[in-house]
């Protein structure tokens, strides 16, 4: 078992690029981190890092052996999760868009807890996500496709946009009719999009290159800079549907749509046989709006008082019996 930790620590390290980063991560000291190291360096017989006052790199032993480790440590976390399969328990790591998570996922999420008490959950909210292979997580939520073969994506719900601009705004400054207008009107700009602006329509296809009065990597801020009538932006449906209602927003560039999109669950391969991330794929797919086990029926979120789930099923389908997309 110490050696798991070890192992567990040069991982934490390796990924995090510090000895302080790793020790808050694993909640201990950073002279516990270096006992470790030491320890699995003694171990392998090899050094692992380089080690200076301002920065720590991978020897080339560290390089080869990091993979491997991270292996170890996914295989052995997945035979304790089998093993414990009686009762769906463990860890959870998990990253997903914070907009996105406070708006839908949040509630859904506290409700898989209370349906699952013995389940753990480390959740980290960010629109940069990375590859849940290289950040050690179970599961990743968002729209982009997966680009690793060892990770698959699994559709949740549709994730439609539009473009959307304020009475406001329109007054001072017009309503485009058509995407060329835009380079005459101030844009507001997502990480998911970005500034090239892909747009379908009966007339064809558009792209342009628009310049940017704000760039965020928030929807919510987004949406309110929209309301404040700062600019145009491309909003997801769901986030503006109450603002549409009361006439707050209002849709622009009606006959061009941004390309089609779904959020996604991206889970590594090796992570599929964990019954915990069966159970949450399962239960994210019963309560999201529009999911493929459901069928489109709306983008709204889902409200908080919406009950807490089907009762526990005795067992839970594996990942492999559920509709996926190849990575």
């Amino acid at each position: 078992m110490d050696n798991l930790l070890n192992v567990r620590t040069f991982v934490a390290a390796a990924r995090l690029g510090s000895f302080a980063a790793a020790a808050r991560s694993l909640a201990i000291s950073p002279s516990v981190v270096s006992k470790r190291i030491n320890q699995l360096e003694h171990e392998f017989r090899a050094s692992l890092f380089h080690r200076s006052t301002r920065d720590l790199h991978l020897t080339e032993d560290g390089t080869r052996l990091l993979p491997r480790c991270i292996k170890l440590l996914a295989e052995y976390d997945e035979m304790r999760d089998v093993a414990s399969a009686a009762e769906i328990s463990g860890l959870l790591r998990i990253e997903a868009p914070g907009s996105v998570t406070a708006l839908i996922l949040g509630p859904i999420l506290c409700d898989f807890l209370a349906e699952y008490p013995a389940i753990d959950l480390d959740l980290r909210l960010t629109d940069r996500l990375d590859n849940p292979l290289a950040r050690n997580c179970d599961l990743t939520i968002g729209t982009r496709p997966s680009t690793d073969e060892n990770v698959r994506d699994y559709p949740l719900m549709p994730y439609p946009c539009a473009a959307y601009a304020s009475d406001t705004y329109i007054a001072a400054r017009g309503s485009p009719n058509h995407p060329g207008d835009l380079r005459g009107h101030d844009c507001l700009v997502s990480l998911l999009h970005g500034k090239t602006w892909h747009f379908y329509s009966d007339e064809g296809d558009v792209a342009l290159t628009v310049r940017p009065r704000l760039s965020v990597n928030d929807t919510i801020i987004l949406r309110e800079a929209v309301r404040r009538g700062l600019g145009i932006a491309i909003l997801p449906s769901f986030f503006a549907d109450e603002d549409l209602a009361d006439g707050s927003l209002r849709r622009v560039l009606a006959g061009f749509r941004p390309p089609p999109m779904w959020l996604k669950a991206q889970i590594p391969t090796q992570k599929a046989a964990k019954p915990s991330v069966s159970a949450l794929l399962e239960f994210l797919r019963s309560r999201l709006p529009g999911s493929p086990e459901k069928g489109a029926n709306g983008f709204r979120a889902p409200a908080r008082d919406v009950p807490a789930g089907p009762e526990r099923r005795a067992s839970t389908p594996s990942l492999e019996d559920l509709p996926q997309q190849a990575g």
